[in-house]
């Protein structure tokens, strides 16, 4: 929690992948790779609760092992290609009691994102009173896939993670990593050897 409001960070991490197979299970330096964004969120200030959905129950099991709580399976439904992001947000806040203030998605696919690229986005959203942040690869400021930020109820009416007002979080090109290929793997895992 920062000044008063309340943090669920968000981690996807469905089985299935088409280029590269089963990625989020691949170990990278040392870990699965959805683990890295686990742990980036646990290391948090501000992040109240952490949420995997996933259709696995390995993954679900290496999480528990780890320490973290984890929920009932992604249903299939939620759990193909066509499956977006916003879809599979709504249906989590449709699900869960508590009450939140704002979500933070964090994508597997970005595992050189740290704790303080998180911490530090919470902070811009909040001091400024926005409700919408996502984060750039500050070479082209092109989305990089490592964080939103939303509030919760402005998402539910709006479904969408980038506006013409949303606040940006640069990141170094070599933080903005996103894995979707065997390339993209071995390029991020040089990074952090």
């Amino acid at each position: 929690m920062i000044s008063g409001k309340k943090f669920i960070a968000i981690v996807p991490a469905r089985i299935g992948s088409k280029r590269l197979k089963m990625k989020n299970l691949k170990e990278f330096n040392g870990k699965p790779l959805f683990l890295w964004s686990m742990m980036s969120a646990k290391k948090s200030k501000y992040i109240d609760r952490i949420y995997l959905s996933t259709d696995s129950k390995k993954i679900n099991t290496i999480a528990f092992k780890n320490g973290f709580k984890i929920y009932n399976l992604r249903s299939k439904k939620l759990s193909t290609d066509k499956t977006t992001s916003s879809e599979l947000i709504l249906n989590i806040f449709s699900r869960i009691k508590e009450k939140f203030d704002f979500f933070i998605l964090l994508q597997p696919t970005s595992p050189l994102r740290q704790s303080t690229d998180i911490d530090y986005a919470i902070k811009r959203i909040v001091q400024k009173n926005k409700k919408s942040l996502v984060s750039v690869n500050a070479k082209n400021n092109q989305n990089n896939g490592a964080i939103y930020i939303q509030n919760i109820s402005f998402f539910k009416k709006n479904k969408k993670f980038r506006y013409k007002n949303s606040m940006i979080y640069k990141m170094p090109a070599k933080k903005s990593i996103d894995i979707d290929t065997k390339k993209d793997f071995d390029q991020a895992l040089k990074y952090c050897l």
